[in-house]
Protein backbone atom coordinates (compact mmCIF):
# COMPACT_ATOMS: atom_id res chain seq x y z
CA UNK A 1 0.00 0.00 0.00
CA UNK A 2 1.17 3.15 -1.17
CA UNK A 3 0.63 6.59 0.85
CA UNK A 4 -1.63 7.92 -1.62
CA UNK A 5 -3.85 5.23 0.01
CA UNK A 6 -3.19 5.25 3.57
CA UNK A 7 -1.50 8.75 4.31
CA UNK A 8 -2.41 10.81 7.62
CA UNK A 9 -3.01 14.40 5.35
CA UNK A 10 -3.79 15.77 8.47
CA UNK A 11 -0.24 17.47 8.86
CA UNK A 12 0.31 18.16 5.31
CA UNK A 13 -3.16 20.71 5.39
CA UNK A 14 -2.25 22.18 8.14
CA UNK A 15 1.33 22.92 6.17
CA UNK A 16 -0.72 25.09 3.31
CA UNK A 17 -2.99 26.59 5.48
CA UNK A 18 0.14 28.03 7.47
CA UNK A 19 1.04 29.49 4.17
CA UNK A 20 -2.22 31.04 3.13
CA UNK A 21 -0.66 34.65 3.94
CA UNK A 22 0.72 37.02 1.49
CA UNK A 23 2.96 38.03 4.82
CA UNK A 24 4.23 34.28 4.82
CA UNK A 25 4.61 33.86 1.44
CA UNK A 26 6.92 37.46 1.05
CA UNK A 27 9.17 36.14 4.03
CA UNK A 28 9.95 32.64 2.30
CA UNK A 29 10.48 34.42 -1.14
CA UNK A 30 13.06 37.18 0.83
CA UNK A 31 14.74 34.11 2.36
CA UNK A 32 15.14 32.42 -0.79
CA UNK A 33 16.73 35.79 -2.15
CA UNK A 34 19.15 36.18 0.84
CA UNK A 35 20.03 32.70 0.63
CA UNK A 36 23.66 32.97 0.10
CA UNK A 37 23.96 35.96 1.88
CA UNK A 38 23.59 33.32 5.19
CA UNK A 39 20.92 33.88 8.14
CA UNK A 40 19.28 37.22 7.95
CA UNK A 41 18.71 38.62 10.80
CA UNK A 42 14.97 39.63 12.50
CA UNK A 43 15.12 43.57 12.06
CA UNK A 44 16.85 42.99 8.39
CA UNK A 45 14.38 40.42 7.26
CA UNK A 46 11.15 42.35 8.94
CA UNK A 47 12.80 45.37 6.73
CA UNK A 48 13.24 43.41 3.07
CA UNK A 49 9.38 41.69 3.71
CA UNK A 50 8.28 45.63 4.28
CA UNK A 51 6.39 45.01 7.60
CA UNK A 52 6.29 47.68 10.02
CA UNK A 53 4.05 46.39 12.82
CA UNK A 54 6.93 44.31 14.56
CA UNK A 55 4.65 42.08 16.62
CA UNK A 56 1.90 41.24 13.57
CA UNK A 57 5.77 40.49 11.37
CA UNK A 58 6.97 38.19 14.60
CA UNK A 59 3.80 36.13 14.74
CA UNK A 60 3.58 35.61 11.08
CA UNK A 61 7.32 34.62 10.89
CA UNK A 62 6.92 32.49 14.24
CA UNK A 63 4.34 30.27 12.20
CA UNK A 64 6.50 29.41 9.22
CA UNK A 65 9.61 28.47 11.64
CA UNK A 66 9.93 24.63 11.99
CA UNK A 67 8.64 23.34 8.93
CA UNK A 68 9.10 26.26 6.69
CA UNK A 69 11.99 28.39 8.53
CA UNK A 70 14.79 27.55 10.49
CA UNK A 71 15.83 30.08 13.26
CA UNK A 72 19.67 29.74 14.41
CA UNK A 73 21.82 32.31 17.15
CA UNK A 74 22.58 34.39 13.46
CA UNK A 75 18.99 34.70 12.24
CA UNK A 76 16.77 33.27 9.89
CA UNK A 77 17.27 30.72 6.82
CA UNK A 78 15.00 28.71 5.01
CA UNK A 79 14.45 24.60 5.07
CA UNK A 80 14.25 22.41 2.28
CA UNK A 81 10.58 22.50 2.31
CA UNK A 82 10.24 26.30 2.41
CA UNK A 83 12.69 26.57 -0.91
CA UNK A 84 10.24 23.89 -2.48
CA UNK A 85 7.31 26.45 -2.15
CA UNK A 86 9.03 29.60 -2.99
CA UNK A 87 10.53 27.34 -6.54
CA UNK A 88 6.86 26.14 -7.05
CA UNK A 89 6.01 29.67 -7.04
CA UNK A 90 8.14 30.84 -9.69
CA UNK A 91 7.83 27.71 -12.15
CA UNK A 92 4.17 29.03 -12.16
CA UNK A 93 5.12 32.28 -13.27
CA UNK A 94 4.34 32.88 -17.03
CA UNK A 95 1.25 34.41 -18.77
CA UNK A 96 -1.38 31.89 -17.93
CA UNK A 97 0.13 28.90 -19.17
CA UNK A 98 -0.27 28.49 -22.64
CA UNK A 99 1.16 30.36 -26.21
CA UNK A 100 -1.07 31.77 -28.67
CA UNK A 101 -0.31 29.78 -31.90
CA UNK A 102 2.14 26.81 -32.13
CA UNK A 103 6.11 26.80 -32.45
CA UNK A 104 7.67 25.51 -35.01
CA UNK A 105 10.70 23.13 -34.76
CA UNK A 106 11.82 24.07 -38.00
CA UNK A 107 11.91 20.72 -39.02
CA UNK A 108 9.62 18.32 -41.33
CA UNK A 109 8.14 15.76 -40.51
CA UNK A 110 9.72 12.09 -41.45
CA UNK A 111 6.15 10.86 -42.48
CA UNK A 112 4.01 13.50 -44.29
CA UNK A 113 6.38 16.35 -44.85
CA UNK A 114 4.33 18.68 -42.63
CA UNK A 115 5.63 21.32 -40.12
CA UNK A 116 6.63 19.65 -36.58
CA UNK A 117 5.50 21.85 -33.92
CA UNK A 118 5.02 22.47 -29.97
CA UNK A 119 1.56 23.74 -29.04
CA UNK A 120 1.39 24.69 -25.16
CA UNK A 121 -2.09 24.81 -23.75
CA UNK A 122 -3.77 24.50 -20.23
CA UNK A 123 0.10 24.22 -19.58
CA UNK A 124 0.35 20.89 -21.45
CA UNK A 125 3.02 21.24 -24.21
CA UNK A 126 3.24 18.52 -27.26
CA UNK A 127 5.31 18.28 -29.84
CA UNK A 128 3.98 16.73 -33.09
CA UNK A 129 2.86 17.07 -37.11
CA UNK A 130 0.02 19.91 -37.58
CA UNK A 131 -0.58 17.62 -40.57
CA UNK A 132 -0.60 14.27 -39.48
CA UNK A 133 -0.64 11.92 -36.25
CA UNK A 134 2.82 11.94 -36.02
CA UNK A 135 3.89 12.78 -32.41
CA UNK A 136 6.81 13.09 -30.59
CA UNK A 137 6.62 13.90 -26.83
CA UNK A 138 3.40 15.39 -24.76
CA UNK A 139 3.91 16.43 -20.86
CA UNK A 140 2.14 18.74 -18.29
CA UNK A 141 4.84 21.24 -18.18
CA UNK A 142 5.08 24.66 -15.45
CA UNK A 143 5.05 27.82 -17.03
CA UNK A 144 7.91 28.79 -15.55
CA UNK A 145 9.99 26.52 -18.16
CA UNK A 146 9.63 28.83 -20.54
CA UNK A 147 9.68 32.56 -18.87
CA UNK A 148 12.38 35.11 -20.26
CA UNK A 149 13.44 32.62 -23.05
CA UNK A 150 13.59 33.56 -26.34
CA UNK A 151 9.97 31.86 -27.59
CA UNK A 152 11.34 30.50 -30.61
CA UNK A 153 13.11 28.09 -28.28
CA UNK A 154 10.13 26.42 -26.93
CA UNK A 155 10.61 23.51 -28.22
CA UNK A 156 14.24 22.62 -27.51
CA UNK A 157 13.50 23.76 -23.82
CA UNK A 158 10.20 21.40 -23.96
CA UNK A 159 12.42 18.78 -25.30
CA UNK A 160 15.74 19.00 -23.14
CA UNK A 161 13.23 19.82 -20.13
CA UNK A 162 11.47 16.51 -20.38
CA UNK A 163 14.03 14.41 -21.07
CA UNK A 164 15.91 15.31 -17.42
CA UNK A 165 12.68 14.68 -15.94
CA UNK A 166 12.46 11.49 -17.47
CA UNK A 167 16.44 10.50 -16.51
CA UNK A 168 15.35 12.01 -12.96
CA UNK A 169 12.62 9.21 -12.85
CA UNK A 170 14.41 6.46 -14.07
CA UNK A 171 17.31 6.72 -11.76
CA UNK A 172 14.35 6.55 -9.58
CA UNK A 173 13.23 9.90 -8.46
CA UNK A 174 9.21 10.35 -8.58
CA UNK A 175 8.59 13.72 -10.59
CA UNK A 176 5.53 14.61 -8.03
CA UNK A 177 7.05 13.60 -4.87
CA UNK A 178 10.63 12.49 -5.08
CA UNK A 179 9.69 9.10 -3.90
CA UNK A 180 11.04 5.80 -5.32
CA UNK A 181 10.11 4.57 -8.46
CA UNK A 182 10.71 1.59 -10.48
CA UNK A 183 11.01 0.71 -14.22
CA UNK A 184 8.61 -2.16 -15.71
CA UNK A 185 7.28 -3.31 -18.97
CA UNK A 186 3.46 -2.93 -19.50
CA UNK A 187 1.27 -4.08 -22.46
CA UNK A 188 0.38 -1.03 -24.90
CA UNK A 189 -2.11 1.84 -22.80
CA UNK A 190 -5.14 1.31 -24.18
CA UNK A 191 -6.97 3.91 -21.77
CA UNK A 192 -7.18 7.07 -24.02
CA UNK A 193 -5.30 9.29 -21.92
CA UNK A 194 -2.72 11.97 -22.99
CA UNK A 195 -0.67 10.11 -21.42
CA UNK A 196 -0.79 7.11 -23.01
CA UNK A 197 -1.77 8.43 -26.32
CA UNK A 198 2.06 8.26 -27.02
CA UNK A 199 3.26 4.66 -25.56
CA UNK A 200 0.13 3.02 -27.13
CA UNK A 201 1.38 2.33 -31.12
CA UNK A 202 3.77 -0.39 -29.87
CA UNK A 203 3.10 -3.70 -28.11
CA UNK A 204 4.60 -2.59 -24.91
CA UNK A 205 5.54 0.53 -23.19
CA UNK A 206 7.42 1.46 -20.00
CA UNK A 207 5.86 2.20 -17.33
CA UNK A 208 7.06 3.87 -14.04
CA UNK A 209 5.57 4.11 -10.73
CA UNK A 210 6.47 5.56 -7.55
CA UNK A 211 6.21 3.31 -4.41
CA UNK A 212 5.43 6.56 -2.31
CA UNK A 213 2.76 8.53 -3.92
CA UNK A 214 1.16 6.15 -6.75
CA UNK A 215 2.22 8.36 -9.53
CA UNK A 216 2.42 6.69 -12.92
CA UNK A 217 4.58 8.17 -16.03
CA UNK A 218 4.53 6.03 -19.15
CA UNK A 219 7.11 6.68 -22.06
CA UNK A 220 8.37 4.60 -24.99
CA UNK A 221 11.23 2.04 -24.57
CA UNK A 222 13.03 4.11 -27.16
CA UNK A 223 12.69 7.37 -24.95
CA UNK A 224 13.70 5.06 -21.85
CA UNK A 225 17.10 4.11 -23.17
CA UNK A 226 18.30 7.52 -24.78
CA UNK A 227 20.43 7.81 -21.77
CA UNK A 228 21.57 4.20 -22.06
CA UNK A 229 26.00 3.97 -22.05
CA UNK A 230 25.93 2.07 -24.84
CA UNK A 231 23.40 4.58 -27.45
CA UNK A 232 25.36 7.75 -26.00
CA UNK A 233 28.70 5.45 -26.69
CA UNK A 234 27.35 4.80 -30.19
CA UNK A 235 26.25 8.48 -31.30
CA UNK A 236 29.69 9.74 -29.81
CA UNK A 237 31.60 6.94 -32.02
CA UNK A 238 29.61 8.85 -35.15
CA UNK A 239 30.43 12.66 -33.67
CA UNK A 240 27.72 13.44 -32.10
CA UNK A 241 26.30 14.39 -28.98
CA UNK A 242 22.53 12.41 -28.45
CA UNK A 243 22.10 14.87 -25.22
CA UNK A 244 22.17 18.09 -27.40
CA UNK A 245 20.03 16.05 -30.27
CA UNK A 246 16.29 17.08 -30.40
CA UNK A 247 13.90 14.11 -30.20
CA UNK A 248 12.05 15.00 -32.96
CA UNK A 249 15.53 14.33 -35.45
CA UNK A 250 15.73 11.02 -33.40
CA UNK A 251 13.23 8.66 -36.20
CA UNK A 252 13.98 5.51 -33.89
CA UNK A 253 12.51 7.34 -30.96
CA UNK A 254 9.34 7.01 -32.59
CA UNK A 255 10.10 3.75 -34.13
CA UNK A 256 8.02 0.51 -32.84
CA UNK A 257 9.98 -1.94 -30.80
CA UNK A 258 10.11 -5.85 -30.96
CA UNK A 259 8.83 -7.86 -28.87
CA UNK A 260 11.23 -10.60 -28.98
CA UNK A 261 9.44 -12.92 -26.32
CA UNK A 262 6.63 -12.78 -23.78
CA UNK A 263 8.31 -15.32 -21.50
CA UNK A 264 10.17 -13.95 -20.02
CA UNK A 265 9.51 -10.33 -21.58
CA UNK A 266 12.41 -9.32 -23.96
CA UNK A 267 11.74 -5.87 -26.37
CA UNK A 268 14.40 -4.75 -28.58
CA UNK A 269 15.09 -1.64 -30.08
CA UNK A 270 16.69 -0.88 -33.15
CA UNK A 271 19.13 3.11 -32.82
CA UNK A 272 20.02 4.22 -36.31
CA UNK A 273 22.29 6.65 -36.96
CA UNK A 274 23.21 7.02 -40.48
CA UNK A 275 23.26 3.84 -42.58
CA UNK A 276 24.76 2.47 -39.10
CA UNK A 277 22.60 0.62 -36.27
CA UNK A 278 22.80 -0.49 -32.73
CA UNK A 279 20.51 -3.01 -31.50
CA UNK A 280 19.78 -3.44 -27.46
CA UNK A 281 17.31 -6.07 -25.78
CA UNK A 282 15.94 -5.17 -22.77
CA UNK A 283 14.19 -7.30 -20.02
CA UNK A 284 10.89 -6.72 -17.75
CA UNK A 285 13.06 -4.00 -15.40
CA UNK A 286 14.46 -2.29 -18.58
CA UNK A 287 17.38 -3.69 -17.83
CA UNK A 288 19.93 -3.99 -21.32
CA UNK A 289 20.75 -8.15 -21.52
CA UNK A 290 21.96 -7.84 -24.94
CA UNK A 291 23.79 -5.57 -26.86
CA UNK A 292 24.62 -5.71 -30.99
CA UNK A 293 26.47 -3.35 -33.23
CA UNK A 294 27.06 -4.98 -36.16
CA UNK A 295 23.62 -4.75 -37.50
CA UNK A 296 23.52 -2.14 -40.79
CA UNK A 297 20.06 -0.74 -41.51
CA UNK A 298 19.69 0.80 -45.57
CA UNK A 299 18.10 3.97 -46.25
CA UNK A 300 17.95 4.84 -42.50
CA UNK A 301 17.14 9.12 -42.54
CA UNK A 302 20.10 11.14 -41.12
CA UNK A 303 20.17 12.81 -37.33
CA UNK A 304 22.19 15.76 -38.17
Amino acid sequence: MNARDDADWAGPGEAFATLGNETRVAILRELWVAAREGPVPFSELRERVGTRDSGQFNYHLTKLCDRFVRKTDEGYTLRAAGGMVVAAVLAGQYEAGGFDEPVSTGDPCPDCGGDVVLTYADERATIGCQDCDYAVASAGVPPGVFEDRDHADAPVLFDRWLRTRVAGVAGGFCMACQGPTAASLSPAAADGSRAAKFAEAADVHVQYECGRCGEIVLTTVPEALVHEPAVVAFYHEHGLDIGATPSWRLPWLTATPAVVSEDPMRVSVTVTVGDDALSLVVDEALDVVAVDGDATVTDAPATD
